[in-house]
């Protein structure tokens, strides 16, 4: 199966922010983009420490029909969980570029899976392109004329150039909009 990357971003990208006001909620937002993937999909996962990057993938595996609990990969760099189809989850918070070049870790994983990557700003150049950017902030919010950040709600923005892709986050977008 061929991958869904992209090299460049040419054509109609879009990009929608929702916020989660639980990590439940950030957890369901996974799952809905989990149900539809097909296999071959790179999903590049961006935010600050403790943003919900885990929480996300966590959704994401349980779209995908995975049982097992879904663990953040920080200190064994990747978690292989078997599913349709198996997902690969990747946390380079502490490799280089050079590091993620010589462990050969993108290496030899079969077309038809999933790969999703925590830190994926790591691995600059060594990454073969993307099918979804998913990026989660800490809400913030004014409370007594000063800005603070939320506790638990996050600020996710997910976008796509690829056709297919653009098609789902819109019908998201819409499907939450109509249920808010």
């Amino acid at each position: 199966m061929k991958r869904y990357c992209l090299m460049s971003q040419e054509g109609k990208t879009v990009k929608r922010t929702f916020v989660a006001g639980t990590p439940a909620e950030t957890r369901c937002l996974g799952k809905l983009l989990g149900e539809h993937l097909e296999g071959g999909e790179i999903i590049l996962l961006a935010g600050s420490l403790g943003a919900g990057k885990t929480t996300m993938v966590q959704g994401i595996a349980a779209g995908l029909g995975i049982q097992e609990p879904v663990k953040s990969p920080s200190f064994v760099l990747e978690r292989i969980y078997r599913g349709r189809p198996a997902l690969h989850h990747f946390d380079f918070y502490r490799l280089t570029q050079e590091d993620i070049i010589e462990s050969g870790l993108l290496y030899d994983i079969e077309d038809s899976a999933v790969i999703a990557i925590e830190w994926p700003e790591r691995a600059g150049e060594a990454l073969p392109g993307w099918t979804l950017k998913v990026s989660i902030e800490f809400h913030e919010e004014w409370v007594d004329s000063k800005r603070v950040k939320s506790e638990n709600k996050r600020k996710i923005t997910i976008e796509s150039s690829v056709v297919r892709w653009v098609e789902v986050i819109e019908a998201i977008w819409k499907h939450r909009q109509a249920n808010s």
